[in-house]
Protein backbone atom coordinates (compact mmCIF):
# COMPACT_ATOMS: atom_id res chain seq x y z
CA UNK A 1 0.00 0.00 0.00
CA UNK A 2 1.25 3.49 -0.84
CA UNK A 3 1.50 5.77 2.15
CA UNK A 4 -0.19 9.19 2.26
CA UNK A 5 3.23 10.81 2.46
CA UNK A 6 4.40 9.00 -0.69
CA UNK A 7 1.26 9.98 -2.54
CA UNK A 8 1.62 13.63 -1.58
CA UNK A 9 5.27 13.65 -2.65
CA UNK A 10 4.19 12.59 -6.13
CA UNK A 11 1.82 15.49 -6.47
CA UNK A 12 3.95 18.18 -4.85
CA UNK A 13 6.20 18.81 -7.88
CA UNK A 14 3.16 19.25 -10.15
CA UNK A 15 1.82 21.79 -7.67
CA UNK A 16 5.03 23.80 -8.14
CA UNK A 17 4.68 23.73 -11.93
CA UNK A 18 1.04 24.77 -11.69
CA UNK A 19 2.00 27.60 -9.35
CA UNK A 20 4.63 28.84 -11.82
CA UNK A 21 2.09 28.72 -14.66
CA UNK A 22 -0.60 30.51 -12.65
CA UNK A 23 1.86 33.16 -11.42
CA UNK A 24 3.03 33.96 -14.94
CA UNK A 25 -0.56 33.93 -16.21
CA UNK A 26 -1.56 36.53 -13.60
CA UNK A 27 1.52 38.68 -14.24
CA UNK A 28 0.92 38.63 -17.98
CA UNK A 29 -2.89 38.90 -17.97
CA UNK A 30 -4.10 40.65 -21.14
CA UNK A 31 -0.45 41.48 -21.95
CA UNK A 32 -0.04 38.69 -24.49
CA UNK A 33 0.11 40.56 -27.76
CA UNK A 34 1.30 43.89 -29.10
CA UNK A 35 -1.38 43.87 -31.84
CA UNK A 36 -0.77 44.93 -35.47
CA UNK A 37 2.14 42.55 -36.27
CA UNK A 38 0.75 39.08 -37.19
CA UNK A 39 -2.09 39.32 -34.67
CA UNK A 40 -4.57 40.64 -37.22
CA UNK A 41 -4.12 37.60 -39.43
CA UNK A 42 -4.80 35.26 -36.51
CA UNK A 43 -7.88 37.11 -35.22
CA UNK A 44 -9.57 38.21 -38.44
CA UNK A 45 -9.03 35.23 -40.72
CA UNK A 46 -11.36 32.80 -38.83
CA UNK A 47 -14.00 35.55 -38.68
CA UNK A 48 -13.83 36.02 -42.44
CA UNK A 49 -14.27 32.28 -42.89
CA UNK A 50 -17.40 32.42 -40.73
CA UNK A 51 -18.73 35.00 -43.18
CA UNK A 52 -18.40 32.54 -46.05
CA UNK A 53 -14.96 33.32 -47.45
CA UNK A 54 -12.77 30.40 -48.47
CA UNK A 55 -9.33 29.80 -47.10
CA UNK A 56 -6.63 30.01 -49.80
CA UNK A 57 -9.03 31.16 -52.54
CA UNK A 58 -10.36 34.27 -50.79
CA UNK A 59 -7.81 34.52 -47.96
CA UNK A 60 -4.15 33.89 -48.68
CA UNK A 61 -2.59 31.47 -46.20
CA UNK A 62 0.84 29.83 -46.11
CA UNK A 63 0.09 26.85 -43.88
CA UNK A 64 -2.15 23.82 -43.87
CA UNK A 65 -5.79 24.37 -42.84
CA UNK A 66 -6.33 22.97 -39.34
CA UNK A 67 -5.85 26.12 -37.26
CA UNK A 68 -8.04 28.60 -39.21
CA UNK A 69 -10.91 26.10 -39.29
CA UNK A 70 -10.46 25.22 -35.62
CA UNK A 71 -10.44 28.88 -34.59
CA UNK A 72 -13.46 29.56 -36.82
CA UNK A 73 -15.26 26.76 -34.95
CA UNK A 74 -14.32 28.40 -31.64
CA UNK A 75 -15.74 31.70 -32.91
CA UNK A 76 -18.95 29.98 -33.93
CA UNK A 77 -19.36 28.37 -30.49
CA UNK A 78 -18.01 31.10 -28.18
CA UNK A 79 -18.23 34.21 -30.35
CA UNK A 80 -15.62 36.18 -32.35
CA UNK A 81 -13.66 37.78 -29.52
CA UNK A 82 -10.01 38.18 -28.55
CA UNK A 83 -10.76 36.31 -25.33
CA UNK A 84 -11.90 33.27 -27.33
CA UNK A 85 -8.44 32.87 -28.84
CA UNK A 86 -6.69 33.74 -25.57
CA UNK A 87 -8.49 31.00 -23.62
CA UNK A 88 -7.76 28.56 -26.44
CA UNK A 89 -4.09 29.56 -26.18
CA UNK A 90 -4.17 28.98 -22.42
CA UNK A 91 -5.63 25.48 -22.86
CA UNK A 92 -3.13 24.51 -25.54
CA UNK A 93 -0.29 25.92 -23.43
CA UNK A 94 -1.41 23.75 -20.51
CA UNK A 95 -1.50 20.76 -22.86
CA UNK A 96 2.02 21.62 -23.99
CA UNK A 97 3.27 21.74 -20.39
CA UNK A 98 1.58 18.42 -19.54
CA UNK A 99 3.02 16.75 -22.65
CA UNK A 100 6.51 18.04 -21.85
CA UNK A 101 6.19 16.64 -18.34
CA UNK A 102 5.08 13.26 -19.67
CA UNK A 103 7.95 13.24 -22.16
CA UNK A 104 10.63 14.20 -19.67
CA UNK A 105 9.33 11.75 -17.06
CA UNK A 106 10.59 9.06 -19.39
CA UNK A 107 14.07 10.38 -18.57
CA UNK A 108 13.99 11.87 -15.05
CA UNK A 109 12.31 11.59 -11.62
CA UNK A 110 9.30 13.81 -10.80
CA UNK A 111 11.21 16.67 -9.13
CA UNK A 112 13.72 17.06 -11.95
CA UNK A 113 10.94 16.71 -14.53
CA UNK A 114 8.99 19.50 -12.87
CA UNK A 115 12.02 21.78 -12.92
CA UNK A 116 12.39 21.08 -16.63
CA UNK A 117 8.72 21.87 -17.30
CA UNK A 118 9.03 25.11 -15.34
CA UNK A 119 11.79 26.11 -17.76
CA UNK A 120 9.39 25.50 -20.64
CA UNK A 121 6.59 27.43 -18.94
CA UNK A 122 8.74 30.49 -18.34
CA UNK A 123 10.94 30.59 -21.45
CA UNK A 124 8.43 29.35 -24.03
CA UNK A 125 4.87 29.87 -22.86
CA UNK A 126 5.35 33.22 -21.12
CA UNK A 127 8.33 34.93 -22.71
CA UNK A 128 7.15 38.55 -23.22
CA UNK A 129 8.58 38.84 -26.74
CA UNK A 130 6.67 35.82 -28.00
CA UNK A 131 4.34 34.00 -25.62
CA UNK A 132 2.03 31.15 -26.59
CA UNK A 133 -1.23 32.49 -25.14
CA UNK A 134 -1.81 34.73 -28.17
CA UNK A 135 1.01 33.49 -30.42
CA UNK A 136 2.10 34.99 -33.71
CA UNK A 137 0.83 31.76 -35.30
CA UNK A 138 -1.77 29.42 -33.85
CA UNK A 139 -0.75 26.99 -36.59
CA UNK A 140 2.68 26.77 -34.96
CA UNK A 141 1.16 26.33 -31.48
CA UNK A 142 -1.13 23.53 -32.65
CA UNK A 143 1.69 21.94 -34.64
CA UNK A 144 3.94 22.01 -31.57
CA UNK A 145 1.35 20.29 -29.37
CA UNK A 146 0.55 17.59 -31.94
CA UNK A 147 4.21 16.88 -32.75
CA UNK A 148 5.26 16.62 -29.08
CA UNK A 149 2.31 14.30 -28.49
CA UNK A 150 3.61 12.14 -31.34
CA UNK A 151 7.03 12.12 -29.66
CA UNK A 152 5.44 10.89 -26.43
CA UNK A 153 3.84 7.92 -28.19
CA UNK A 154 7.10 7.16 -30.00
CA UNK A 155 8.88 7.12 -26.63
CA UNK A 156 6.21 4.74 -25.34
CA UNK A 157 6.88 2.52 -28.35
CA UNK A 158 10.59 2.68 -27.53
CA UNK A 159 9.80 1.34 -24.05
CA UNK A 160 7.08 -1.22 -24.75
CA UNK A 161 7.30 -2.03 -28.51
CA UNK A 162 3.51 -1.83 -28.94
CA UNK A 163 2.46 -1.25 -32.54
CA UNK A 164 -0.56 0.75 -31.35
CA UNK A 165 1.75 3.40 -29.84
CA UNK A 166 3.61 3.68 -33.15
CA UNK A 167 0.33 3.98 -35.07
CA UNK A 168 -0.92 6.70 -32.70
CA UNK A 169 2.39 8.48 -33.20
CA UNK A 170 1.60 8.44 -36.92
CA UNK A 171 -1.93 9.81 -36.40
CA UNK A 172 -0.54 12.72 -34.40
CA UNK A 173 2.11 13.35 -37.06
CA UNK A 174 -0.70 13.63 -39.57
CA UNK A 175 -2.49 16.16 -37.36
CA UNK A 176 0.75 18.11 -36.97
CA UNK A 177 1.02 18.19 -40.75
CA UNK A 178 -2.50 19.60 -41.00
CA UNK A 179 -1.54 22.34 -38.55
CA UNK A 180 1.87 23.39 -39.92
CA UNK A 181 3.91 21.38 -42.35
CA UNK A 182 7.34 21.64 -40.74
CA UNK A 183 6.19 19.98 -37.51
CA UNK A 184 5.13 16.85 -39.37
CA UNK A 185 8.46 16.91 -41.18
CA UNK A 186 10.30 17.03 -37.83
CA UNK A 187 8.16 14.17 -36.56
CA UNK A 188 8.87 12.08 -39.67
CA UNK A 189 12.61 12.66 -39.29
CA UNK A 190 12.37 11.62 -35.65
CA UNK A 191 10.50 8.41 -36.42
CA UNK A 192 12.92 7.49 -39.22
CA UNK A 193 15.98 8.25 -37.05
CA UNK A 194 14.65 6.25 -34.11
CA UNK A 195 13.75 3.21 -36.23
CA UNK A 196 17.27 3.24 -37.69
CA UNK A 197 18.56 3.45 -34.10
CA UNK A 198 16.32 0.53 -33.11
CA UNK A 199 16.74 -1.84 -36.04
CA UNK A 200 20.21 -0.79 -37.28
CA UNK A 201 20.73 -3.10 -40.27
CA UNK A 202 17.44 -5.01 -40.14
CA UNK A 203 15.84 -3.44 -43.20
CA UNK A 204 12.72 -5.63 -43.10
CA UNK A 205 11.73 -4.53 -39.60
CA UNK A 206 12.67 -0.95 -40.40
CA UNK A 207 10.29 -0.86 -43.39
CA UNK A 208 7.54 -2.59 -41.41
CA UNK A 209 7.64 -0.07 -38.57
CA UNK A 210 7.94 2.87 -40.95
CA UNK A 211 4.70 1.66 -42.54
CA UNK A 212 2.99 1.29 -39.14
CA UNK A 213 3.71 4.96 -38.41
CA UNK A 214 3.53 6.31 -41.95
CA UNK A 215 0.25 4.85 -43.13
CA UNK A 216 -1.88 6.40 -40.31
CA UNK A 217 -0.10 9.74 -40.84
CA UNK A 218 -0.95 9.66 -44.53
CA UNK A 219 -4.54 8.56 -43.85
CA UNK A 220 -5.01 11.68 -41.70
CA UNK A 221 -3.12 14.12 -43.93
CA UNK A 222 -3.75 13.06 -47.52
CA UNK A 223 -7.58 13.10 -47.62
CA UNK A 224 -7.71 16.69 -46.36
CA UNK A 225 -5.12 17.83 -48.89
CA UNK A 226 -6.93 15.86 -51.60
CA UNK A 227 -10.17 17.73 -50.84
CA UNK A 228 -8.31 21.04 -51.14
CA UNK A 229 -6.92 20.06 -54.54
CA UNK A 230 -10.30 18.77 -55.68
CA UNK A 231 -12.07 22.03 -54.82
CA UNK A 232 -9.40 24.62 -55.61
CA UNK A 233 -6.84 25.48 -58.25
CA UNK A 234 -3.73 23.35 -57.78
CA UNK A 235 -1.32 26.05 -58.95
CA UNK A 236 -2.77 28.46 -56.41
CA UNK A 237 -2.14 25.98 -53.60
CA UNK A 238 1.32 24.99 -54.77
CA UNK A 239 2.87 28.14 -56.17
CA UNK A 240 0.83 30.93 -54.60
CA UNK A 241 0.17 29.57 -51.09
CA UNK A 242 3.39 27.47 -51.10
CA UNK A 243 1.82 24.53 -49.25
CA UNK A 244 4.75 22.31 -50.28
CA UNK A 245 7.42 25.01 -49.94
CA UNK A 246 7.59 25.60 -53.69
CA UNK A 247 8.09 28.94 -55.43
CA UNK A 248 9.00 30.59 -52.12
CA UNK A 249 9.35 34.40 -52.49
CA UNK A 250 12.90 35.74 -52.30
CA UNK A 251 12.08 37.88 -49.26
CA UNK A 252 11.00 34.81 -47.26
CA UNK A 253 14.02 32.81 -48.42
CA UNK A 254 16.35 35.58 -47.25
CA UNK A 255 14.44 35.94 -43.98
CA UNK A 256 14.73 32.21 -43.25
CA UNK A 257 18.42 32.25 -44.14
CA UNK A 258 18.88 34.98 -41.55
CA UNK A 259 16.79 33.13 -38.94
CA UNK A 260 18.79 29.94 -39.47
CA UNK A 261 22.15 31.71 -39.49
CA UNK A 262 22.86 30.44 -43.00
CA UNK A 263 23.22 33.95 -44.40
CA UNK A 264 26.72 34.00 -42.83
CA UNK A 265 27.20 30.33 -41.86
CA UNK A 266 30.82 30.48 -40.72
CA UNK A 267 30.19 33.54 -38.57
CA UNK A 268 27.04 31.92 -37.13
CA UNK A 269 29.01 28.74 -36.40
CA UNK A 270 31.67 30.82 -34.65
CA UNK A 271 29.00 32.35 -32.40
CA UNK A 272 27.48 28.91 -31.79
CA UNK A 273 30.88 27.69 -30.58
CA UNK A 274 31.05 30.81 -28.40
CA UNK A 275 27.77 29.75 -26.79
CA UNK A 276 29.29 26.31 -26.25
CA UNK A 277 32.04 28.15 -24.41
CA UNK A 278 29.44 29.71 -22.12
CA UNK A 279 28.01 26.23 -21.50
CA UNK A 280 31.47 24.86 -20.72
CA UNK A 281 32.09 27.68 -18.25
CA UNK A 282 28.83 26.91 -16.43
CA UNK A 283 29.65 23.18 -16.32
CA UNK A 284 33.17 23.93 -15.07
CA UNK A 285 31.84 26.11 -12.26
CA UNK A 286 29.38 23.42 -11.20
CA UNK A 287 32.16 20.81 -11.28
CA UNK A 288 34.47 23.02 -9.20
CA UNK A 289 31.97 23.61 -6.41
CA UNK A 290 30.59 20.05 -6.42
CA UNK A 291 33.91 18.23 -6.13
CA UNK A 292 34.63 17.13 -2.54
CA UNK A 293 37.84 15.27 -3.34
CA UNK A 294 39.90 17.98 -5.03
CA UNK A 295 40.51 15.75 -8.06
CA UNK A 296 38.50 17.98 -10.39
CA UNK A 297 39.45 21.39 -8.98
CA UNK A 298 42.42 22.16 -11.21
CA UNK A 299 40.81 20.65 -14.31
CA UNK A 300 37.53 22.50 -13.85
CA UNK A 301 39.32 25.80 -13.07
CA UNK A 302 41.34 25.47 -16.27
CA UNK A 303 38.24 24.61 -18.31
CA UNK A 304 36.44 27.61 -16.86
CA UNK A 305 39.28 29.99 -17.68
CA UNK A 306 39.70 28.80 -21.27
CA UNK A 307 35.98 28.67 -22.06
CA UNK A 308 35.25 32.03 -20.41
CA UNK A 309 38.07 33.75 -22.30
CA UNK A 310 36.93 32.23 -25.59
CA UNK A 311 33.31 33.28 -24.96
CA UNK A 312 34.49 36.79 -24.12
CA UNK A 313 36.46 36.99 -27.38
CA UNK A 314 33.40 35.87 -29.36
CA UNK A 315 31.33 38.45 -27.52
CA UNK A 316 33.75 41.27 -28.29
CA UNK A 317 33.88 40.32 -31.96
CA UNK A 318 30.07 39.97 -32.14
CA UNK A 319 28.87 43.11 -30.36
CA UNK A 320 25.22 43.64 -31.23
CA UNK A 321 24.97 40.30 -33.07
CA UNK A 322 25.22 37.71 -30.28
CA UNK A 323 23.39 37.70 -26.95
CA UNK A 324 25.74 35.21 -25.31
CA UNK A 325 22.90 32.78 -24.68
CA UNK A 326 24.08 29.21 -24.02
CA UNK A 327 20.94 28.00 -25.82
CA UNK A 328 22.62 28.83 -29.15
CA UNK A 329 24.77 25.74 -28.53
CA UNK A 330 21.71 23.46 -28.27
CA UNK A 331 22.40 21.61 -31.57
CA UNK A 332 25.81 20.47 -30.26
CA UNK A 333 24.21 19.18 -27.05
CA UNK A 334 21.52 17.31 -28.97
CA UNK A 335 23.98 15.66 -31.35
CA UNK A 336 26.03 14.63 -28.31
CA UNK A 337 22.97 13.13 -26.62
CA UNK A 338 22.04 11.19 -29.73
CA UNK A 339 25.60 9.83 -29.86
CA UNK A 340 25.49 8.87 -26.16
CA UNK A 341 22.14 7.12 -26.63
CA UNK A 342 23.45 5.28 -29.70
CA UNK A 343 26.53 4.14 -27.78
CA UNK A 344 24.52 3.00 -24.75
CA UNK A 345 21.93 1.41 -27.05
CA UNK A 346 19.93 -0.73 -24.62
CA UNK A 347 17.33 1.29 -22.72
CA UNK A 348 18.33 4.59 -24.35
CA UNK A 349 15.53 4.70 -26.91
CA UNK A 350 13.51 7.45 -25.15
CA UNK A 351 16.59 9.66 -24.86
CA UNK A 352 17.41 9.16 -28.53
CA UNK A 353 13.82 9.97 -29.53
CA UNK A 354 13.73 13.19 -27.50
CA UNK A 355 17.13 14.36 -28.76
CA UNK A 356 16.32 13.48 -32.38
CA UNK A 357 13.05 15.43 -32.27
CA UNK A 358 14.61 18.43 -30.54
CA UNK A 359 17.32 18.52 -33.22
CA UNK A 360 14.87 18.03 -36.10
CA UNK A 361 12.61 20.86 -34.93
CA UNK A 362 15.47 23.38 -34.62
CA UNK A 363 16.80 22.67 -38.12
CA UNK A 364 15.08 25.84 -39.32
CA UNK A 365 17.19 27.88 -36.87
CA UNK A 366 20.09 25.46 -36.67
CA UNK A 367 22.98 27.96 -36.35
CA UNK A 368 21.03 30.70 -34.59
CA UNK A 369 18.76 29.00 -32.05
CA UNK A 370 16.79 31.74 -30.26
CA UNK A 371 16.20 31.86 -26.52
CA UNK A 372 12.44 31.67 -26.84
CA UNK A 373 10.73 34.63 -28.47
CA UNK A 374 8.09 34.69 -31.17
CA UNK A 375 9.45 31.62 -32.99
CA UNK A 376 11.78 29.96 -30.50
CA UNK A 377 8.88 29.21 -28.20
CA UNK A 378 7.70 26.58 -30.68
CA UNK A 379 11.12 25.05 -31.33
CA UNK A 380 12.53 24.88 -27.79
CA UNK A 381 10.24 22.94 -25.42
CA UNK A 382 11.88 19.51 -25.73
CA UNK A 383 15.33 21.05 -26.18
CA UNK A 384 14.93 22.93 -22.87
CA UNK A 385 13.82 19.71 -21.20
CA UNK A 386 17.00 18.03 -22.43
CA UNK A 387 19.14 20.92 -21.19
CA UNK A 388 17.57 20.31 -17.78
CA UNK A 389 18.22 16.57 -18.16
CA UNK A 390 21.88 17.19 -18.97
CA UNK A 391 22.33 19.44 -15.93
CA UNK A 392 20.21 17.57 -13.43
CA UNK A 393 20.96 13.93 -14.33
CA UNK A 394 23.91 13.42 -16.65
CA UNK A 395 26.29 16.02 -15.19
CA UNK A 396 25.97 14.85 -11.55
CA UNK A 397 26.49 11.24 -12.69
CA UNK A 398 29.65 12.18 -14.58
CA UNK A 399 30.98 14.26 -11.69
CA UNK A 400 30.51 11.28 -9.41
CA UNK A 401 32.41 9.04 -11.88
CA UNK A 402 35.20 11.52 -12.65
CA UNK A 403 35.83 12.22 -8.97
CA UNK A 404 35.34 8.57 -7.93
CA UNK A 405 33.23 9.98 -5.12
CA UNK A 406 29.49 9.38 -4.85
CA UNK A 407 29.02 12.26 -2.43
CA UNK A 408 30.43 14.68 -5.03
CA UNK A 409 27.76 13.51 -7.46
CA UNK A 410 25.08 14.01 -4.80
CA UNK A 411 26.41 17.47 -4.07
CA UNK A 412 26.37 18.23 -7.80
CA UNK A 413 22.70 17.22 -7.91
CA UNK A 414 21.91 19.79 -5.23
CA UNK A 415 23.96 22.49 -6.99
CA UNK A 416 22.40 21.87 -10.38
CA UNK A 417 18.89 21.83 -8.94
CA UNK A 418 19.59 25.10 -7.16
CA UNK A 419 21.20 26.63 -10.24
CA UNK A 420 18.28 25.82 -12.57
CA UNK A 421 15.66 26.73 -9.95
CA UNK A 422 17.39 30.07 -9.33
CA UNK A 423 17.51 30.73 -13.07
CA UNK A 424 13.75 30.06 -13.28
CA UNK A 425 12.95 32.38 -10.36
CA UNK A 426 15.18 35.19 -11.66
CA UNK A 427 13.65 34.86 -15.13
CA UNK A 428 10.14 34.92 -13.69
CA UNK A 429 10.95 38.15 -11.84
CA UNK A 430 12.51 39.68 -14.94
CA UNK A 431 9.64 38.69 -17.24
CA UNK A 432 7.02 39.71 -14.69
CA UNK A 433 8.65 43.13 -14.39
CA UNK A 434 8.72 43.51 -18.18
CA UNK A 435 5.08 42.50 -18.52
CA UNK A 436 4.03 44.97 -15.83
CA UNK A 437 6.16 47.94 -16.92
CA UNK A 438 6.20 47.60 -20.71
CA UNK A 439 2.63 46.54 -21.49
CA UNK A 440 0.67 49.22 -19.65
CA UNK A 441 -1.54 50.93 -22.23
CA UNK A 442 -5.07 49.55 -22.47
CA UNK A 443 -6.61 49.05 -25.90
CA UNK A 444 -10.29 48.20 -25.76
CA UNK A 445 -12.97 47.70 -28.40
CA UNK A 446 -16.11 45.67 -29.00
CA UNK A 447 -14.24 42.43 -29.59
CA UNK A 448 -11.51 42.52 -27.00
CA UNK A 449 -9.19 44.24 -24.60
CA UNK A 450 -5.40 44.13 -24.52
CA UNK A 451 -2.61 45.87 -22.67
CA UNK A 452 0.13 46.85 -25.11
CA UNK A 453 3.30 48.97 -25.15
CA UNK A 454 2.89 52.52 -23.93
CA UNK A 455 4.33 53.81 -27.23
CA UNK A 456 1.76 52.11 -29.45
CA UNK A 457 -1.28 51.78 -27.17
CA UNK A 458 -2.60 55.36 -27.40
CA UNK A 459 -2.04 55.34 -31.19
CA UNK A 460 -4.03 52.12 -31.66
CA UNK A 461 -6.78 53.32 -29.32
CA UNK A 462 -7.09 56.60 -31.23
CA UNK A 463 -7.33 54.72 -34.52
CA UNK A 464 -10.01 52.40 -33.10
CA UNK A 465 -12.10 55.36 -31.90
CA UNK A 466 -11.77 56.97 -35.33
CA UNK A 467 -12.95 53.78 -37.06
CA UNK A 468 -15.91 53.43 -34.70
CA UNK A 469 -16.93 57.07 -35.28
CA UNK A 470 -16.42 57.28 -39.03
CA UNK A 471 -17.59 53.85 -40.22
CA UNK A 472 -20.50 51.52 -39.54
CA UNK A 473 -20.34 47.89 -38.34
CA UNK A 474 -19.62 45.51 -41.23
CA UNK A 475 -18.18 48.33 -43.36
CA UNK A 476 -15.04 47.41 -45.26
CA UNK A 477 -11.77 49.13 -44.36
CA UNK A 478 -8.18 48.40 -45.38
CA UNK A 479 -5.15 48.31 -43.09
CA UNK A 480 -1.76 48.13 -44.84
CA UNK A 481 0.76 46.55 -44.89
CA UNK A 482 -0.76 44.69 -41.94
CA UNK A 483 -3.02 45.29 -38.97
CA UNK A 484 -6.32 43.57 -39.66
CA UNK A 485 -7.00 43.50 -35.93
CA UNK A 486 -8.11 47.15 -36.25
CA UNK A 487 -11.00 45.80 -38.34
CA UNK A 488 -11.62 42.71 -36.20
CA UNK A 489 -11.69 44.54 -32.86
CA UNK A 490 -14.19 47.12 -34.14
CA UNK A 491 -16.41 44.69 -36.06
CA UNK A 492 -15.39 46.04 -39.45
CA UNK A 493 -14.35 43.87 -42.38
CA UNK A 494 -11.34 43.29 -44.63
CA UNK A 495 -11.68 42.21 -48.28
CA UNK A 496 -8.03 41.98 -49.35
CA UNK A 497 -6.97 38.43 -50.13
CA UNK A 498 -3.54 39.04 -48.59
CA UNK A 499 -3.98 40.19 -45.00
CA UNK A 500 -0.24 40.74 -44.56
CA UNK A 501 1.47 42.45 -47.50
CA UNK A 502 4.97 41.02 -47.20
CA UNK A 503 7.46 42.09 -49.89
CA UNK A 504 7.55 39.78 -52.96
CA UNK A 505 4.33 37.97 -52.02
CA UNK A 506 2.04 39.92 -54.34
CA UNK A 507 2.40 39.66 -58.10
CA UNK A 508 1.47 42.54 -60.36
CA UNK A 509 -1.92 40.87 -60.84
CA UNK A 510 -2.32 40.61 -57.06
CA UNK A 511 -1.73 44.35 -56.75
CA UNK A 512 -4.36 45.02 -59.41
CA UNK A 513 -6.75 42.67 -57.59
CA UNK A 514 -6.11 44.64 -54.38
CA UNK A 515 -6.94 47.86 -56.21
CA UNK A 516 -10.14 46.27 -57.49
CA UNK A 517 -10.96 45.23 -53.91
CA UNK A 518 -10.66 48.87 -52.84
CA UNK A 519 -13.11 49.82 -55.60
CA UNK A 520 -15.59 46.97 -55.26
CA UNK A 521 -15.71 47.19 -51.48
CA UNK A 522 -16.49 50.89 -51.67
CA UNK A 523 -13.72 51.34 -49.11
CA UNK A 524 -13.81 54.84 -47.73
CA UNK A 525 -10.87 54.61 -45.33
CA UNK A 526 -7.41 53.10 -45.75
CA UNK A 527 -5.02 52.92 -42.78
CA UNK A 528 -1.24 52.71 -43.19
CA UNK A 529 0.64 51.45 -40.12
CA UNK A 530 4.26 52.25 -39.33
CA UNK A 531 5.32 48.66 -40.00
CA UNK A 532 8.74 48.58 -41.66
CA UNK A 533 9.56 45.23 -43.29
CA UNK A 534 13.35 45.34 -42.87
CA UNK A 535 13.53 41.66 -41.96
CA UNK A 536 12.11 40.90 -45.41
CA UNK A 537 14.51 43.15 -47.29
CA UNK A 538 12.32 46.25 -47.74
CA UNK A 539 11.14 49.05 -45.48
CA UNK A 540 8.20 51.13 -46.64
CA UNK A 541 4.96 49.93 -48.22
CA UNK A 542 4.14 51.94 -51.35
CA UNK A 543 7.69 53.21 -51.67
CA UNK A 544 10.06 50.26 -51.49
CA UNK A 545 7.48 47.60 -52.43
CA UNK A 546 4.02 47.51 -54.00
CA UNK A 547 4.41 50.91 -55.61
CA UNK A 548 1.42 50.31 -57.93
CA UNK A 549 -0.99 49.86 -55.03
CA UNK A 550 0.66 52.70 -53.12
CA UNK A 551 0.34 55.04 -56.12
CA UNK A 552 -3.37 54.23 -56.47
CA UNK A 553 -3.94 55.12 -52.81
CA UNK A 554 -2.00 58.38 -53.19
CA UNK A 555 -4.05 59.33 -56.26
CA UNK A 556 -7.48 58.35 -54.97
CA UNK A 557 -7.26 58.94 -51.22
CA UNK A 558 -6.26 61.94 -49.12
CA UNK A 559 -4.50 61.93 -45.77
CA UNK A 560 -6.93 63.08 -43.07
CA UNK A 561 -5.25 62.03 -39.83
CA UNK A 562 -1.95 60.78 -38.43
CA UNK A 563 -2.43 59.02 -35.12
CA UNK A 564 0.66 59.27 -32.93
CA UNK A 565 2.29 62.25 -34.66
CA UNK A 566 -0.27 65.04 -34.52
CA UNK A 567 2.09 67.92 -35.37
CA UNK A 568 5.02 68.50 -37.70
CA UNK A 569 5.88 67.07 -41.10
CA UNK A 570 4.24 63.88 -42.29
CA UNK A 571 6.23 60.90 -40.93
CA UNK A 572 7.56 58.10 -43.11
CA UNK A 573 7.40 54.36 -42.43
CA UNK A 574 10.47 53.49 -40.39
CA UNK A 575 10.20 56.61 -38.21
CA UNK A 576 11.12 55.73 -34.59
CA UNK A 577 7.75 57.06 -33.43
CA UNK A 578 4.84 54.70 -33.83
CA UNK A 579 2.01 56.05 -35.97
CA UNK A 580 -0.98 55.07 -38.10
CA UNK A 581 -2.07 57.17 -41.06
CA UNK A 582 -5.74 57.44 -42.01
CA UNK A 583 -6.62 58.09 -45.66
CA UNK A 584 -10.11 58.99 -46.86
CA UNK A 585 -11.31 58.33 -50.39
CA UNK A 586 -11.49 61.47 -52.50
CA UNK A 587 -14.91 62.40 -53.77
CA UNK A 588 -15.24 62.22 -57.59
Amino acid sequence: MTSTRDTNSRFRPWFAAAAVFLTMLILSWHRWNSLIVDNGRETDMPFRMLNGEWLYRDIHFLYTPFSPYFNALLYRVFGPHLETLAFSGIIFSILLAVLCYRVVRKLMPPLESTIAVCLVIVLCIFKPAGNLILPYSFAALHGTVFSIASVLFLMRFAEQRKALDLALCGVLMGLAGLAKQEFAFAGALTVAAYLVFLHRTNVKLLIRDLAIAGVPALLVFVPVIAVLFATMDAQMLINDCHLFYTNIPASLVNYNRFRSGLNYPLWSLFQLIGSAGVCAAIVAALMFFSDRTGKLKRRSAGLFAVSAVFAAIVGLLSIGQWDGSPIRALPMLLIGMMAIAWWRSEGSGPLFVAAAYALAIVLRVILRVPSGGFSGSFFLPIGLCLIAYALLVELPNYIGKWSSDESSGQRATKFTRGFVAAAIVVTMISFGYRFRTKYVSEVSAARGTALVEKESGPVISEALRFIEAKTAPDDYISVLPEGSDLAFLTGRRINFRHQVLLPDFLSQKDELDAIQALKSGNIRYVFITNRPMREFGAVAFGKDFYQTLGAFIDQNYRLVKVFGVPDGPEPEIGDPRYFIKAYERKEP
